[in-house]
């Protein structure tokens, strides 16, 4: 039997280094594991998963805006595309260019050295741990590109860009056979060599532990869980209750160093947006921005927040969200591992539990009454600081029920200046009223009567209760119920607006066309809040 001696790792790395410097060196193998795991009530549950491999030889990095279909020379546009058309895509893609607009401004090229491109079908796993992964086995795409370059220049090359890539897809039921296949250990695969595809180049990556979610090992129970969120009530909608008044902490267990290292590892803490709140089971998350830090919308790095290291256990949250608010906390541990001298991990794990904000009168009487030591004062109906606004009222509508300098704010009728996308008056948009906020998820439920007084405040009548939809009150008022979702955090309102425009208005100048329905300037309004049965 003849033996081909094949390229190893090492001579890899060599033929590297005396091709191009350390700076310029492009080509890698990179393992990414991803897998996400949510918590319920009862267990853990595998949500599905990925294991894709990559490897890149060279590379050429361009300024995308400047893509063209057709040649230009430099100077022909004052702006980031002036040093002019330098590149040629003659084959394959590069990041948004495709043969539909070939031209490029190159601002980095490196081509491949070792690895040939265009020859996926031979791109293979030649060996691995002990599992139930095949090998060896093919399988990859190839998205291998070529480009001339230098336009500009009478040394007009082609080079070569070897790209190839393998995705394995593990649904939420696979996630026995996911850790059956890919297991801690030495991959071997075999690539293509540069100037002789016959000639396999081998590349070994390591694959190091990682935290998983847990589950049952030699009769034992390992990997990670969520320990403690508040005092673990969990609402029978499918959520965990977070407290609107006070801070809330969210414990967990299951990152060690067996299975983490802080030098490669980093853990992010966010609370992301439902897809469809109804079902926190199994809704999608909203990746484009978060519940929590809500300063930025973005990328991932831009809405989530870094702890100090992968080891750390718990995370406070300060009640910032609405009553009723539904949200995902996400726990994500990413790998950032040069495990060799060409290869890298960069695997992740998401640990997901859902939540939901939860206002609780308990809670409200243990910031404000928490000193009284006489019990009915403590009644949900009690005024203790005689301010002729009961615990229950001052609870719904923000205020001190120790302090009678501390009442509900007044309902004032006022105006509302919009503005459009150029930040002018929009008299269509602009209105004359109020709003009532409606605290969704009270425990216990109350209902809102809004009331308005005729003699400033000597005697009340109902206004309107709270609508299902719209009403008109008096030909003067439009009050509807008005529910909105923003950033994932939906919020109700009763919304209250004059119909009366103003007589002989130019709408084309004004900047707001009501005005206060003519008899009603004097009238006054509240909202009666009582317990629902």
């Amino acid at each position: 039997m003849i033996r081909i001696k094949t390229l190893s790792l090492p001579l890899i790395s060599a033929l590297m280094a005396s091709a191009v410097t350390s700076a310029d060196a492009a080509v890698g193998l990179s393992l990414n594991s991803q897998k996400t795991y949510r918590q319920n009530k009862k267990s853990i549950d595998f949500k599905g998963g990925t294991f894709a491999i990559r490897l890149a030889d060279g590379y050429v990095s361009t300024i995308g805006f400047c893509n063209d279909p057709n040649y230009f020379p430099p100077g022909a546009y004052i702006n980031i595309c002036s040093p002019g058309t330098s590149g040629f895509l003659s084959s394959g893609r590069i990041g948004g260019a495709t043969i539909q607009r070939p031209y490029l401004v190159v601002t980095g090229l490196a081509p491949a050295l070792v690895v040939a491109p265009k020859e996926a079908s031979r791109a293979q796993l030649v060996a691995a741990p002990a599992s139930t992964l095949p090998r060896p086995s093919g399988g990859f795409t190839d998205d291998s590109a070529a480009v001339y370059y230098n336009l500009h220049t009478t040394d007009i090359r082609e080079y070569g860009i070897t790209n190839y890539y393998l995705t394995r897809n593990y649904p939420q039921n696979q996630r026995r056979k996911f850790e059956s296949d890919i297991v801690p250990g030495a991959y071997r695969y075999s690539f293509p060599r540069l100037a002789n595809p016959e000639m396999p180049a081998v590349i070994t990556a390591v694959i190091y532990p990682m935290a998983e979610g847990l589950a049952t090992k030699n009769n034992q129970k390992v990997g990670f869980q969520f320990t403690q969120v508040n005092n673990d009530v969990w609402h029978k909608e499918g959520f965990i209750e977070l407290s609107y008044s006070q801070p809330n902490k969210i414990r967990w267990s299951g990152i060690t160093p067996q299975v983490s290292f802080a030098s490669v590892d980093q853990l992010y803490f966010s609370l992301r947006a439902l897809s469809n709140p109804q079902n926190p089971n199994n809704s999608d998350l909203v990746r484009s921005s978060a519940i929590f830090p809500a300063f930025q919308t973005g990328n991932d790095a831009a809405t989530r927040i870094l702890l100090a290291n992968p080891f750390v256990k718990q995370f406070i949250t300060p009640p910032v969200l609405p009553s009723g608010t539904r949200a995902m906390v996400e726990l994500e541990l990413e790998r950032n591992f040069q495990t060799g001298g060409v290869t890298y991990d960069f695997s992740t794990r998401r640990f997901q539990i859902p939540v939901m904000v939860i206002d609780r009168y308990t809670e409200w009487v243990d910031i404000y009454l928490g000193d009284t030591k006489k019990k009915k004062k403590k009644d949900i109906l009690a005024d203790p600081d005689k301010d002729g606004y009961n615990n229950l009222t001052e609870w719904i509508l923000g205020s001190s029920g120790s302090d009678a300098g501390s009442v509900p704010p007044t309902i004032r009728v006022g105006e509302f200046q919009a503005v459009d996308i150029f930040g002018l008056p929009d008299q269509f948009s602009s209105w004359i009223g109020f709003n009532v906020n409606i605290k969704r998820k009270t425990v216990p439920r109350v209902k809102y009567l809004l009331q308005r007084s005729k003699d400033q405040g000597k005697t009340w009548q109902p206004f309107v209760g709270l609508p299902a939809d719209f009403y008109v009150v008096d030909n003067d008022w439009t009050v509807e119920k008005v529910t909105t979702t923003t950033r994932g955090i939906t919020s109700t309102q009763i919304e209250v607006r004059s119909i009366h425009t103003i007589p002989q208005a130019d709408w084309l100048t004004a900047t707001n066309i009501y005005m206060v329905p003519p008899g009603t300037e004097s009238h006054l309004y509240r909202v009666k809040v009582s317990l629902k049965k």
